[in-house]
């Protein structure tokens, strides 16, 4: 093939005008070029005098974990999926629920939902889209192509953080654990003396109804611990939340863990790598928190700081992920962000409904 690219090269003027000669001598000899990487292999350039026969095409570089020894020690924080009440709005069962049945009026808006009728209120515990679905399997390939699939999955006990895990994990062929210490602020739930907050499925429930969701599991915090806090102030649930995320992180375990939350949930992953330390389980033994049993009172007047949680949800996108680092194997861990881990996705606004013709 060179000696065919040599014929038909034009006249030159340069002193060397034969084909190279294999010596150590010649100055016209070849010579191979830098090593370039592409993807996980390397080319090898090579040229001939002034004629370059190799063309390369250097592609993306994103690390693999696949041969890091301490894989334990890496836990993915990941926002849940596309909700269907953000996308058609709050008052989407209105046009779905048509003569008392479902009949989902775009598609995507998953059918299976009618199964989850009589189980769950969708006003406060919405489900997620057929795209979040979708997207969700896209995470779980992403993290298998950079040899980072997890073997363990917990996720919040609110539905759509469910419906997130169970899609990466019936994909990876495991269980996931519904982890009821990862539930958002109770607060968020509250409309004056009134609680609103909803009733959680129960992971026999899950099961029962198909998805990859392991009763088996222990969670760090019941759920009878949960209803017990409904009057928990914000921070609070912020420092439960951390908690969890920390106690999640020493566990024994062969592999990574991932952890399916809300926006909160990543952000106070975020948080924990700024060196302050949480809370051990001794201190939430004896911790004081809004809760009381004196009739439902408050015992505290401290005031809550509110979270900006429309900044939340723009900062951490769904199917987010925060990827993080156990960097010490004593108490007080630290922890560190590890970039470029999982590459991300990107996607536009896409509907086929939009009017062409006036």
């Amino acid at each position: 093939l060179a000696e065919r690219f040599l014929r038909m090269a034009p006249p030159s003027t340069d002193k060397c005008t034969t084909p190279p000669v294999r010596s150590k001598s010649s100055d016209c000899q070849r010579k191979k070029e830098p090593t370039v990487t592409e993807g996980t292999r390397s080319v090898e350039v090579e040229s001939a005098g002034t004629l370059i026969l190799g063309n390369p095409v250097t592609t993306a570089f994103w690390p693999r974990v696949a041969e890091s020894k301490d894989r334990h020690r890496l836990i993915f924080v990941m926002r849940n999926a596309e909700r269907i009440d953000r996308v058609f709005g709050p008052d989407w069962l209105e046009t779905e629920l048509a003569f008392g049945k479902f009949l989902p009026t775009d598609q995507n808006i998953p059918s299976s939902l009618k199964h989850l009728l009589p189980h769950t209120n969708f006003i406060f515990d919405p489900p997620i889209t057929t795209m979040g679905k979708y997207t969700s399997q896209l995470v779980a390939r992403a993290m298998t192509q950079r040899g980072a699939s997890p073997k363990k999955i917990v996720c919040a006990p609110a539905l759509r953080c469910v419906q997130t895990a169970s899609a990466i994990a019936s994909l990876l062929n495991i269980k996931c654990g519904i982890e009821y210490g990862l539930a958002e602020p109770p607060s968020w739930f509250s409309m004056g003396d009134h609680q609103l907050s909803p009733e959680y499925i129960s992971p026999e429930k899950f099961a029962s109804l198909g998805y990859a969701v392991d009763p088996s599991y222990s969670p760090v915090f019941k759920m009878e611990m949960l209803k017990h806090q409904r009057r928990e102030l914000e921070k609070d649930s912020k420092e439960r939340i951390d908690f969890v995320l920390r106690y999640l992180s020493t566990e024994d375990r062969s592999g990574l863990l991932l952890v399916v939350g809300h926006a909160l949930t990543c952000q106070i992953a975020v948080e924990m790598t700024t060196d302050k330390p949480g809370k051990t389980g001794n201190e939430w033994d004896n911790a004081v928190t809004s809760f009381s049993d004196d009739g439902g009172r408050n015992n505290t007047n401290e005031s809550d700081e509110g979270v900006d949680t429309l900044t939340l949800g723009i900062k951490f996108p769904y199917g987010a992920v925060i990827s993080l680092a156990r960097a010490n194997t004593t108490m007080p861990y630290r922890y560190r962000i590890c970039r470029n881990l999982i590459p991300p996705l990107t996607c536009g606004r896409y509907f086929n409904n939009k009017p062409v013709l006036d």
